[in-house]
């Protein structure tokens, strides 16, 4: 049973915004007519003639355009649907509560299950007759009744932090458009950086002194892919270390979290003492907590290097003065993250675009959806961040999205210091 949660709880995965609300009509401009020499002047309040406001959307379809008038549309209603909720999903929680401020949403908060599908499934029509929309982030498994459900209730809606896909079928196609990242590709980028790492903090001590770590959720193929993305990296840049000192420390005996984490790495640890130096690839936060706490108990701190995708945890830590085996993360704020996914919601709730129609340059040709389905898979930039210098891209997203999270030094910074956009990969063309 606790395996089951597990599960649910990695598959990191997928709050769904939807809505199901007509465009209303655009509203009127009005003026008076001039009074004639043969008909006293019209001296009511009430106008006399009108003409129609152009309020149509000339930014970028699913991102906030601070020039539109959001008031002039209907108050969608919003929610935002959790199976499990933990640090990263009350982070997206607060970041949808502040898009939704400025694009005239009434937003509901979140609602989560404490890990029981059932509940969430039970209670997803309800949820979806009382909101224009929703948010949705269930297990990866689920999606697929998640989406028939909301399809029969005629919501809109987004997931959020993994694809929705058909795990069912064979080739697994997209369900609905996608705001996120290629998780292998995000795996793959961690060796590198890592062994950058090891030539900065320690020039001197061989490569063949150093161990490499993956800590793994086995069972949740997003992160997953993490692992194979840095292993084949790893394999590329070091053949020797991928095949004689490279290991996975699994969560999938319990779950992802710190405990489990510290356990796992503990475990390989004790089984090698004879590697004294160590590079750790921790999935996500909760995974690296774990893992420097694992190295720090065997006296390793000095000698090892953590990093994750992610790093609300780090800049948590980093707020306190905390420094420790977990040097560095590859991060995106919550409210980058979650600009697109709220701006497509309010797209398919507002009559500007329909799944199939929303952003054609990000349908990837060799994975687009189920049968007669164009959908996108938007990705999103990420950063590196370090302990001197983490402040300024955490508050460059304070000013990029007019919000006031952190509580930052903002000299030296513009809207323009960072960039929320990438450019659409090459691979997508087929």
């Amino acid at each position: 049973m606790k395996k089951i949660l597990a599960i649910v709880l990695c598959l990191l995965m997928a709050l769904s915004l939807f809505a199901c609300g007509n465009k209303p009509s655009e509203p009127a401009d009005s003026s008076e007519p001039p009074a004639t020499t043969t008909q006293a002047p019209n001296t009511s309040t009430e106008p006399t003639s009108s003409e129609p406001v152009d309020n149509s959307f000339s930014g970028e379809i699913g991102m906030f355009d601070p020039d539109y008038d959001y008031s002039a549309n209907q108050t969608y209603t919003v929610q935002y649907v959790v199976l499990a909720t933990q640090g990263l999903y009350e982070a997206f929680d607060a970041a949808f509560k502040h898009w939704a401020s400025k694009m005239n949403i009434n937003y509901l908060g979140m609602q989560e299950y404490g890990g029981d599908k059932d509940a969430y499934l039970s209670n997803l029509p309800t949820l979806a007759q009382n909101c224009d929309g929703l948010l949705i982030d269930p297990d990866s498994l689920m999606y697929t009744r998640c989406a028939e459900i909301l399809a029969e209730e005629n919501c809109p809606w987004m997931g959020c932090m993994a694809p929705a896909r058909d795990e069912e079928a064979a080739d697994k196609p997209l369900l609905n458009p996608f705001v996120g990242f290629d998780h292998y590709q995000v795996g793959a980028i961690f060796p590198p950086k890592l062994l950058e790492f090891k030539d900065k903090l320690w020039p001197d001590v061989p490569i063949d002194d150093f161990g490499f770590i993956t800590v793994d959720f086995s069972v949740a193929p997003p992160l997953h892919d993490r692992e194979r993305g840095a292993f084949d990296t790893l394999s590329a840049l070091q053949p020797d270390m991928a095949e004689n000192r490279y290991w996975v420390a699994d969560t999938s005996i319990n779950t992802f979290d710190v405990d489990t984490s510290s356990q796992v790495v503990s475990a390989v640890l004790s089984q090698h003492p004879e590697i004294e130096y160590w590079l750790v690839f921790a999935e996500v936060d909760d995974m690296a907590k774990g893992a420097a706490a694992a190295l720090d108990s065997m006296g390793l701190t000095d000698n090892s290097c953590v990093m994750t995708f992610g790093g609300t945890g780090l800049q948590i830590q980093w707020d306190a003065d905390v420094q420790d085996a977990w040097r560095a993360a590859c991060f995106l704020p919550q409210t980058i993250y979650a600009e697109p996914i709220i701006g497509a919601l309010y797209a398919f709730m507002n009559g500007d675009a329909t799944p199939d129609t929303l952003w054609p340059e990000w349908v990837n040709a060799s994975d687009k959806g189920g049968p007669d389905h164009n959908y996108a898979s938007r990705m999103l930039p990420y950063y590196w961040i370090e302990y001197d210098s983490y402040k300024a891209m955490i508050k460059w997203s304070d000013i990029y999205a007019g919000s006031d999270f952190f509580d930052y030094p903002t000299e030296g910074l513009d809207v323009n210091s960072y960039s929320a956009r990438v450019a659409v990969p090459d691979y997508y063309a087929g």
